[in-house]
């Protein structure tokens, strides 16, 4: 053993100075063009995270649930018309063009963005070819309106409704589906990968500083010399170099966490709740249009209800409310509440956020006290009556109640959405120039290590 020992340490003491430093020189560059590469990919994957989150996924996901909230209200408004004699409620006239308007915008701006191939395009496909024929059965509906012909234009706007209801609600849910998963999938695997990116970063740059500090070591303990300012640069460059990249790359995970989990969970959740809450209202007016299929369409109502927000058993929505704005802690997770706006209420990150989600939590328990007016109405024989009540935009009105809904939602909506763009846009910042600013910073090390080590280099030859 100890032979073997000798014989190394004679072999080390064969190689001289130059070939030392000529190796050091190498082995810097070997590390220098292997944090090149880690870094480059390490970014270039985070980039292209933050943009199949933030701008392909997201826009789509968001499109295909105001997509199908457009086609509801078309429902909605549609039969709130037909529920009175022809040219009576110019309000609904306009609220069916309007939403119509918006599902033809937004149907368009789906088919802009597909990036997931067939997956997107054969949902966007069926929107487009139903929502043809429920126009076709609508019209039919309505000149059989105008007719005075109520079976005619009951048994074509059964005909429209079953098109909403099979065909272009379940292809808007399967669009946002398509990209919920890819968005999903992108997220989970980025926390997988972006770890192992940045251990190989931290482990690549480590080196490349080590083996600077090694080589200065090396020149002061040989040479007999004081440190060399050119490889004195060069470690200062790198352990910056380095300090910055991890920086960077930290910040933009960190923001990327905030626009998935804190503002993009609840971002979808008040969508959901707001489609939900437009197949609700329009269930209502369904249930005062079609009489023969009422409870089939006050079922769909409490369905709907439910999915949005379920209070605890005996306890009010005021009630429920008033708990949650006397809770000034950060748990506002309540038993037995569930919903959309429960997941909501238990995401609250942001300024402000806390405050419209009650607001939207009280306009739709006085929505829900409307339309328990409006069904005891209608079981007592006052048919009319209940209509009046059921399409009135007037306060304490079921539209006026739906309207306050909708306002508060899309204020709590467009709080996360601003947050969202936010982090999106900050996590973009944070690795910008990122390839050009590697390249440089590190081809500077690489010359100054040369730089550093020739006058040293030239003494030996």
């Amino acid at each position: 053993m100890s032979k073997i020992i000798a014989i190394s340490a004679n072999s080390m003491r064969k190689i001289t100075t130059p070939q030392i430093l000529k190796g050091g020189l190498y082995l810097t560059w070997v590390a220098i063009v292997l944090t090149w590469v880690t870094t480059i990919t390490g970014i270039q994957g985070k980039r292209h995270t933050i943009q199949t989150i933030g701008k392909d996924s997201t826009p789509s996901i968001v499109t295909a649930q105001r997509l199908k909230t457009s086609m509801a209200g078309m429902d909605a408004n549609v039969a709130n018309e037909l529920l009175v004699p022809p040219g009576q409620n110019q309000d609904a006239v306009k609220g069916y063009e309007e939403r119509f308007k918006a599902a033809s915008e937004r149907l368009v701006l789906a088919a802009e963005n597909i990036t997931f191939g067939d997956l997107e395009r054969k949902p966007i496909q069926t929107i487009q070819l139903g929502l043809g024929e429920y126009i076709s059965k609508i019209q039919q509906a309505r000149d059989a309106h105008v007719r005075g012909d109520a079976n005619a234009s009951l048994v074509a706007y059964r005909a429209a409704s079953k098109i909403m209801d099979k065909k272009l609600l379940p292809a808007a849910d399967e669009l946002d589906q398509v990209n919920l998963q890819a968005l999903e999938d992108t997220y989970n695997r980025e926390k997988l990968v972006a770890n192992q990116a940045l251990l190989k970063i931290f482990i690549s740059g480590a080196i490349l500083t080590t083996t600077l500090i090694a080589l200065q070591l090396f020149l002061s303990y040989r040479t007999k010399r004081n440190l060399n300012p050119l490889l004195l640069v060069a470690t200062g460059l790198s352990i910056a170099f380095l300090n910055y990249t991890v920086g960077s790359f930290l910040s933009a995970s960190q923001q990327l966490r905030v626009a998935k989990e804190d503002a993009f969970t609840s971002m979808h959740a008040l969508r959901q709740g707001r489609t939900a809450a437009y197949i609700a209202n329009a269930a209502e007016s369904r249930y005062l249009l079609d009489q023969a299929l009422a409870a089939k369409h006050e079922q769909v109502f409490n369905e709907n209800v439910i999915k949005i927000a379920k209070s605890p058993n005996g306890k009010t929505f005021e009630a429920l409310v008033a708990e949650v704005t006397a809770n000034t802690t950060n748990n506002l997770k309540i038993g037995g509440f569930t919903g959309f706006l429960a997941d909501e209420l238990n995401n609250i990150t942001f300024d402000g956020e806390k405050a419209a989600v009650l607001k939207s939590l009280t306009a739709l328990g006085i929505y829900i006290s409307i339309d328990q007016q409006i069904r005891q109405l209608e079981q007592s024989g006052k048919h009319q009556e209940a209509i009046a009540l059921c399409i009135g935009s007037k306060p304490g009105q079921s539209n006026w109640a739906f309207n306050n809904f909708k306002k508060a939602n899309a204020d709590t909506f467009d709080i996360n959405k601003a947050e969202f763009d936010k982090a999106i846009k900050q996590a973009f910042q944070d690795i910008a120039g990122f390839e050009v600013g590697a390249s440089v910073v590190l081809s500077a090390i690489a010359l100054l290590v040369l730089f550093g080590l020739m006058p040293r280099l030239k003494e030996y030859w």
